[in-house]
């Protein structure tokens, strides 16, 4: 399956690309992934940019208090994968398609060609990469915002005690780690 520049273009890269641009991102691999596949599986090697070019999918993740989280869902034009693509960091989530997929990839090691031999368009695809990881923070901060102002309210409520209980007892542990110290000491010298 070709590349379709003009979606590159209007979704990604932000610009018409040159005919020299075009050939280098031939090296971009294309991937059809049916319903209920795996694209990302959490723990493989990291090292690719995945571009969402058709279809949907779903990013998971195990939280050790709610199971199976869904954490985000992704569409057409979204980047994924975009921080263990610039780490090579093992994946840190499965991605699922919830439909009938077709995936754009890009090497970490094809990325540091286009670096060396395309700057513009290697500075478009960071860019892209920046944009992605902003929305991603706003995002976070428009759910964390009202959780933590929550948590905030819900420790205001608390006993003193409770308040107070992680400073009695670092007291308590430099208490008895100074006993125990000068207790051995020897005195006989003085």
């Amino acid at each position: 399956m070709a590349i379709d520049f003009a979606w590159m273009e209007e979704k990604i890269i932000n610009r018409a690309l040159s005919e020299n641009e075009r050939q280098a991102l031939s090296c971009i691999k294309t991937t059809a992934v049916a319903t209920g596949a795996k694209i990302i599986t959490e723990g493989q090697p990291g090292g690719t940019l995945e571009i969402m070019y058709s279809g949907r999918a779903k990013v998971e993740d195990n939280n050790r208090y709610e199971g199976r989280v869904t954490l985000a869902e992704i569409e057409p034009g979204t980047l994924f994968g975009e921080l263990t693509f610039l780490n090579k960091k093992r994946r840190t989530a499965d991605v699922t398609a919830l439909e009938a997929c077709v995936v754009y990839s890009l090497t970490q090691d094809d990325f540091t060609s286009l670096m060396q031999n395309q700057h513009e368009l290697a500075y478009a695809i960071l860019a892209a990469i920046m944009e992605r990881q902003s929305s991603v923070i706003m995002s976070q901060r428009v759910t964390l915002a009202p959780l933590l102002r929550n948590l905030k309210d819900k420790a205001k409520k608390l006993p003193l005690f409770v308040k107070l209980a992680p400073l009695i007892f670092i007291l308590l542990y430099i208490s008895g780690f100074l006993y125990i110290s000068w207790k051995d000491f020897d005195y006989s010298g003085y």
